[in-house]
């Protein structure tokens, strides 16, 4: 598999970002563990949640960068990046990140492009039913325009077919449709296991051996569907190529 950057974004608190990543980086593990090194990117300084989990874990390195508008942290990043080979980065972002992809995100995007750092770039991005989810992601994608771009209805705030906002607005907005690869459904999980695994600060499997039978067996059938839809991407597979898959008609 080639190597990648998967960029959790979002923008704003409460649509899930944690949650996705937590899921990717294990879903990183279980399935190229023994060949990749799964590299966590760190950038939510007020709550690290997902690098407090996997600190110190022995499959996972952790480093934790500040992505704001100051270049520092997007150069920390980028020679962390360019310095690591057969490695598989996951970048956990903070909410209110649109100032720092605001001012780095065109140099980010434009370094990937010209193969400088010979990484592909995937974009994971969680939604609620809110508008700001949307513009949001309009922002991000005119200063990265590289990669492919898949943003994710979050179901725990209701079944797909409740983000009317965001349909109407793909449906009537060119520059959108150009540069989503596909959308993705993340499905909900109870409030009596997320609150075990969200705040108990554990890893998947080591979540599901704290649970009671019941609870344990729902949260691996969660964990088959998060995989699941992972793997219908074909974003983690040998057959992965690089390119810009965003596209530019529109801008």
């Amino acid at each position: 598999m080639k190597d990648t950057i998967y960029y959790v974004g979002g923008s704003k608190g409460g649509v899930g970002k944690s949650m996705v990543s937590l899921a990717l980086v294990q879903y990183l593990i279980d399935r190229y563990g023994d060949t990749k090194t799964i590299h966590l990117i760190e950038t939510d300084e007020s709550n690290p949640d997902v690098g407090r989990v996997y600190k110190d874990k022995e499959n996972v390195l952790v480093t934790n960068v500040i992505l704001d508008e100051n270049q520092k942290g997007w150069i920390l990043m980028g020679e962390t990046i360019e310095q690591s080979r057969n490695s598989l980065f996951v970048i956990n972002s903070a909410a209110r990140s649109n100032m720092g992809i605001k001012k780095n995100g065109r140099n980010f995007a434009a370094v990937l492009q010209s193969g400088k750092i010979p990484y592909d770039l995937v974009t994971l991005w969680p939604m609620n039913r809110q508008r700001d989810s949307i513009t949001l992601l309009e922002d991000f994608l005119k200063y990265i325009t590289f990669g492919h771009v898949y943003p994710i209805r979050n179901c725990y705030f209701g079944e797909p077919d409740a983000f009317v906002l965001y349909a109407k607005r793909v449906g009537e907005c060119k520059f959108l449709r150009s540069c989503i690869t596909d959308t993705l459904d993340f499905p909900a999980l109870s409030d009596i296991i997320a609150d075990a695994f969200y705040t108990g600060g554990k890893t998947i499997p080591e979540t599901i051996d704290t649970l009671s039978a019941f609870a344990g067996q729902s949260f691996l059938s969660w964990r088959s569907d998060v995989y699941n839809m992972f793997d219908a991407t074909g974003e983690f597979t040998e057959s992965h190529t690089n390119g810009d898959a965003t596209g530019t008609d529109g801008k």
